[in-house]
């Protein structure tokens, strides 16, 4: 009789997987976010495959982040979307909350790199010094000039391809989803579109002459790695109602990788254990940032649940409430005890200078 119920049961959730599935594959809504996705996946290539890799010119990634800001604009332009439609908040609580959770999220970088270290140099015995490099090139070899002009250079464009990044993945496509979707299958589809945008990397490396075998293993490191990492950042803006926790966690692990290396000063190798690195620092920062989601998440049911709503699931946050939610709920959201979401407060103030005009 049990295993007649849990055969039903595999059934039922087959059946509603399937049909989930379908119902993604068939919308219109997924077509647009593969367009959206595809037209600014094109300067990715272009730059990887054309620029770097034929014409051998370095273009250090600016070409394809700048471009890569102008199309978004240009669509945030067309669809009448602000800033903040987008995750951008322009909330000073916002920004500064974001960017001391990222510090936070980012504490396993100090032990992940100590860990290495120790393990290269007392272990495996290996000649290993730390590095700092201004992109390719450490201080001895550039001068402190062209050192400091190299460094801040790598921190701009880090942080407009934080920026870039974010505001597309968890911003654009996510909201053009979760409204169709929910926030779930929303955030796997845009996991998936994130971990293709990287696979160009790997696949740029076939024509310097890395074996298939090898370019076939760093392109499966790269999905699931990147496909998690996504996933991470959705949640960040789920459970903040922005963008700039993932923005600031972003800027921070690629700036810290991108600067500090461990180099094998017998072999001249740069970095060669660095995915053990990469999936210690991510193990630890997502179970940070899901214990955070969750919290979160408790706390916003709670709130809802006070001002008459069932479920968090009516809402991905706070900020979602159209003003006619706010006028059914404002006078029992002001007399609520706890924590109540700043976009929230920004809606029960334009509500209210309606009504006075």
């Amino acid at each position: 009789m049990l295993k007649n119920k849990n055969k039903i049961k595999r059934k039922r959730a087959k059946k509603k997987f399937f049909s989930a599935v379908r119902n993604i594959l068939t919308d219109k809504t997924l077509s647009k976010m593969l367009n959206v996705f595809l037209f600014c996946m094109i300067v990715n290539v272009v730059e990887y495959f054309f620029i770097i890799r034929h014409l051998g010119i370095q273009t250090r990634g600016i070409m394809g982040k700048v471009l890569g800001t102008l199309i978004i604009l240009g669509y945030m332009y067309t669809a009448r979307l602000k800033p903040h439609n987008v995750g951008l908040s322009t909330n000073p609580r916002a920004i500064r909350s974001g960017f001391k959770n990222a510090m936070i999220f980012n504490l396993a970088i100090i032990p992940a790199y100590i860990l290495e270290f120790l393990g290269l140099k007392f272990i495996l015995k290996k000649d290993v010094i730390i590095r700092a490099f201004a992109y390719d090139s450490p201080l001895s070899e550039v001068g402190p000039f062209y050192f400091t002009a190299n460094t801040l250079l790598l921190l701009a464009v880090t942080a407009l391809s934080a920026v870039m990044l974010e505001v597309l993945f968890r911003g654009i496509l996510i909201k053009m989803g979760k409204g169709k979707f929910g926030f779930w299958q929303t955030s796997v589809i845009v996991s998936l579109f994130y971990s293709f945008w990287y696979l160009v990397v790997p696949l740029s490396k076939l024509v310097n002459g890395y074996t298939a075998s090898d370019v076939l293993s760093q392109c499966l490191f790269y999905i699931i790695f990147e496909f998690l990492l996504s996933l991470k950042w959705c949640m960040c803006s789920r459970a903040t109602g922005s963008i700039w926790l993932s923005v600031f966690d972003h800027f921070i692990f690629n700036s810290v990788l991108n600067f500090i290396h461990i180099i094998n000063t017998t072999s001249g190798k740069v970095d060669v254990d660095l995915q053990t690195r990469l999936i210690i620092i991510q193990a630890v920062s997502f179970i940070i940032c899901f214990s955070y989601y969750k919290m979160k998440m408790r706390k916003k049911e709670r709130l809802l649940q006070k001002v008459g709503i069932r479920s968090i699931y009516s809402f991905d946050s706070l900020a979602e409430m159209s003003e006619e939610d706010v006028s059914r709920h404002a006078e029992r959201i002001r007399t609520t005890e706890g924590e109540i979401d700043s976009e929230y407060l920004k809606l029960l103030e334009r509500n209210k200078e309606k009504n006075l005009y």
